[in-house]
């Protein structure tokens, strides 16, 4: 059965009339807040409203560039949001275009795209880590003419295939994690061990020498890396099998390094640990982290702009990560870092 505007009436507790004016193209007119009318627009996304009647009205008699805005809310942490936000506030400053901007957040991906299509929007920005299976569901081989953006992605043997109408923003984390596993063990901080929590199906890297686990999910990030990873390094430091451990993201990282304190482990004497995203509560550990900053702003940027004024988008924007150098690692080859 179809999802109709008393349904979602009902589910925010609303008058049909008001989400009715909400889903309208001229809501402020009608004395419509945008928080209210963003919030209607969001649990209809949610809850697979797609009205055609209402896509022609509001899509498809004019000429504006439509864009979608998607925050997948289930794997998101500061650095995403910031993300989110940044690309908001880059197209509410544009005063040179005429578009619009459907947002949604969600941890159904499918569900989002369908009604962005159902509204007959051609151009997707999803913000959040992004796997092969996302967008299984979705036959985007079908609909040759879409643009959708992946901005959380790393380009590795690990990851699954995308459909070929997906872009995709980010950098090549095999590269990257090569070059700094060298780095370090020149510096005299060997073995260097990467904490891989591959899902089901995902491969294992190439010339990977990892602490390896295959978990239908992950869930908790900082619980695991507490109570999953942290026993196994103990006992590698202790071996002098591990000097510098490399972690995914930055949650983990730092229940790493909680449970290895308890432990008695000194870090980085004994063991040097660097996460991954520069999350904002990283600098706050009980031992500030170093870890691995990804900007993506300025790739979403240029995406963003190339939309607005029908230029040519790459499939592929690349970006550069940068090592923020804190007390959980020193720099490598002795070099100063970027600092925090």
């Amino acid at each position: 059965m179809s999802v109709t505007i008393r349904d979602i009436a009902e589910a925010l507790q609303i008058n049909p009339a008001t989400v009715s004016s909400c889903l309208s193209e001229n809501y402020r007119a009608r004395r419509i807040s945008e928080k209210l009318a963003m919030q209607v627009r969001t649990k209809a996304a949610e809850m697979g409203y797609i009205p055609n009647r209402l896509a022609g009205r509001i899509f498809g008699r004019n000429r504006k560039k439509n864009i979608a805005l998607i925050f997948k809310n289930d794997t998101g942490g500061s650095r995403n949001l910031a993300l989110l936000d940044y690309a908001i506030r880059f197209l509410g400053e544009r005063n040179d275009c005429d578009f619009s901007v459907l947002y949604s957040k969600t941890s159904n991906l499918h569900e989002s795209l369908k009604n962005g299509i159902g509204l007959g929007i051609q151009d997707f920005v999803v913000i959040g880590y992004m796997r092969g299976r996302d967008f299984a569901q979705s036959q985007l081989e079908k609909l040759p003419s879409l643009r959708i953006y992946a901005c959380d992605y790393y380009f590795d043997d690990s990851d699954q295939e995308f459909p070929s109408v997906v872009g995709k923003i980010g950098f090549y984390r095999k590269e990257f994690y090569r070059q700094l596993k060298s780095d370090y063990e020149k510096s005299g901080l060997a073995p260097v061990k990467q904490a891989y929590a591959l899902e089901i199906g995902q491969k294992l890297p190439d010339e990977a020498d990892p602490i390896l686990y295959n978990v239908d999910e992950v869930g908790d990030q900082f619980k695991f890396g507490k109570d999953v990873i942290a026993p196994v390094v103990e006992n590698m430091v202790r071996q002098r099998k591990c000097r510098t451990l490399l972690l995914r993201n930055d949650a983990m990282a730092i229940g790493v390094i909680d449970e290895l304190l308890l432990r008695g482990i000194r870090i980085p004497e004994e063991l040097a640990i660097i996460g991954f995203n520069n999350d904002a509560f990283s600098e706050y550990a009980k031992i500030p982290l170093t870890t691995v900053a990804l900007n993506l702003q300025d790739a979403v940027k240029e995406l963003l702009q190339n939309i607005l004024e029908n230029r040519p988008v790459q499939r592929v924007l690349l970006t550069t990560p940068r090592l923020i150098v804190r007390a959980s690692a020193p720099p490598p080859l002795g070099e100063e870092g970027n600092q925090q």
